[in-house]
């Protein structure tokens, strides 16, 4: 017989989640002292020590609490199925969905509040990261989903497709280049690249001017997109995006003008993604369909 209980497993996948004793507390609506209660009888059950605890820090996981995580992930999923099963129309428990940095801002928003208003007693955690952490948390079990471009292409996930789109340019107002229907790749040579470097993204910019044997100039590179935009709104370079917001304003207020490249770029497809082998709890199925429902608030404009 099991010497420990699911609310400590609960409890634990919280702290290695928040990556404090302190916030995963606030998190679950529990003391602090409860919850750091729960983990020493976890370790004490058993006989590990699960995560090392760095005054005013947090803690990080120990192996031993690396594995822990991912099985207690998956039995949590599995307990959450068992009452699903007894009582499909109300879920309740956590989601937490990671969701690539460049994407989050029309995606995060929108399935938030669509979540929320289908399932209440379900919290919503939220997680706005580059794709190289996105996937370290996935495998972990730190996060139940995740949302990027071509995941779909790694057999360690099962994804489910939300749309496809392609990179395109993007000019100050009063850039020539931006008066025409489509910009060429060999006009922009001369001018500054100002490069996002989130991953995946310079991989995407570099690899398509390569695959036409050109290579940019690259200026700046920044991991901030509207940084980049405001830049590029003030005559600064330009940058290739695939995200497209709505409205072509910087923070500032200044215009962007957005192009398709030509020749094209390849399709990029955007996919929810969850790890192969673990069974998908009904509040991610239930996630995934809402995702799939909602594409059409938060896809970018086709400008091809």
């Amino acid at each position: 017989m099991a010497r420990f209980t699911l609310r400590q497993l609960e409890h634990f996948r919280a702290i290695a989640r928040t990556g404090s004793i302190s916030a995963a507390a606030a998190q679950e609506m529990v003391s602090r002292s409860a919850m750091a209660s729960a983990l020493g009888e976890l370790e004490k059950a058993l006989d590990a020590e699960l995560v090392i605890r760095r005054k005013s820090q947090g803690i990080v996981l120990t192996e031993a609490g690396q594995e822990v995580l991912e099985l207690a992930s998956a039995l949590l999923h599995r307990a959450e199925e068992l009452e699903g099963a007894v009582h499909p129309e109300h879920l309740r428990g956590t989601l937490s969905v990671g969701c690539f940095s460049s994407l989050a801002p029309t995606f995060l928003p929108v399935m938030m509040d669509t979540f929320a208003r289908a399932h209440p007693d379900v919290q919503f955690r939220a997680h706005a990261e580059p794709e190289d952490l996105l996937l370290k948390r996935l495998r972990a079990g730190e996060i139940d989903v995740a949302v990027s471009y071509n995941l779909h292409m790694d057999p360690t996930f099962h994804s489910a497709e939300l749309y496809r789109t392609r990179m395109h340019v993007i000019l100050a107002a009063d850039d020539s280049l931006a008066h025409g229907p489509t910009v060429s790749a060999p006009a922009l040579l001369p001018k500054r690249l100002i490069l996002l470097d989130t991953p995946p993204s310079p991989q995407y910019v570099t690899a398509y001017f390569q695959g036409q044997g050109l290579t940019p100039h690259i200026g700046d590179t920044f991991s901030s997109f509207e940084l980049i935009r405001s830049m590029v709104a003030r005559g600064m370079g330009y940058s290739l995006f695939i995200q497209e917001p709505v409205g072509g304003l910087s923070y500032e207020g200044l215009p962007v003008v957005s192009r398709p490249l030509d020749p094209a770029p390849r399709a990029e497809r955007v996919s929810i993604v969850w790890v192969a082998g673990r069974r998908p709890s009904a509040k991610v199925r239930a996630f995934v369909l809402a995702a799939k429902t909602a594409a059409p608030k938060f896809k970018p404009i086709d400008l091809y």
